[in-house]
């Protein structure tokens, strides 16, 4: 019995490590462009969060403050009583970085925006000969036709050519005289 107990005591302890919690994996950094993208978009969707959304930004990821501050400053068009609380919130929560927060507001260009050209289309018309379309001589006949088996329908013109008439002869005959019908008796109306 005790060496029923004992084994079970040494089999607990050999299985417990594999019931232990694993080991935390450290998470991946999130790069400071991904950063900057996630905080102009979240300033544009939310405006009245602003302050909150760039201290998140700031202390995830403080050694990029100089491109959160001017994401930020892009998210609001460059607003002046905006861009003096994005400076105050930086200066408050990153006082190391302060040189970089300055240099860039002062070098803070807005982006350009180019107009994408305009496609040249290409216009194409039909050449209609200026004098007027052949027509058919005598005893010719016009048809259109399609060609079967095709999506589209072509008209493609067909001239048939008839052949020349026989001569015919014609036999006049004279009429004979008219028939009298004076002789007939008439109908007795009915009583």
């Amino acid at each position: 019995m005790r060496l029923i107990s004992a084994f079970c005591c040494l089999l607990v302890l050999v299985t417990s490590p594999g019931l232990a919690q694993p080991v935390k994996s450290t998470p991946a950094q999130i790069t400071c462009d991904t950063l900057c993208g996630e905080l102009f978009t979240s300033i544009r969707m939310e405006p009245d969060k602003m302050v909150m959304r760039l201290e998140e930004a700031l202390v995830i990821h403080e050694s990029c403050a100089a491109d959160i501050v001017t994401a930020a400053i892009d998210a609001v068009n460059a607003e002046p009583g905006q861009v003096r609380k994005i400076v105050e919130t930086a200066m408050d929560l990153a006082p190391a970085r302060a040189a970089m927060i300055t240099a860039a507001v002062k070098n803070y260009r807005a982006p350009v925006v180019v107009a994408a050209a305009e496609e040249q289309m290409e216009v194409r018309r039909a050449v209609v000969p200026t004098s007027a379309p052949p027509q058919p001589m005598a005893g010719e006949q016009v048809m259109r036709t399609e060609l079967p088996l095709q999506t589209r329908s072509i008209p493609i013109v067909e001239v048939r050519r008839a052949e020349p008439v026989a001569a015919v002869q014609f036999n006049e005959q004279a009429l004979e005289p008219a028939m009298k019908l004076t002789d007939v008796p008439k109908a007795q109306p009915m009583k």
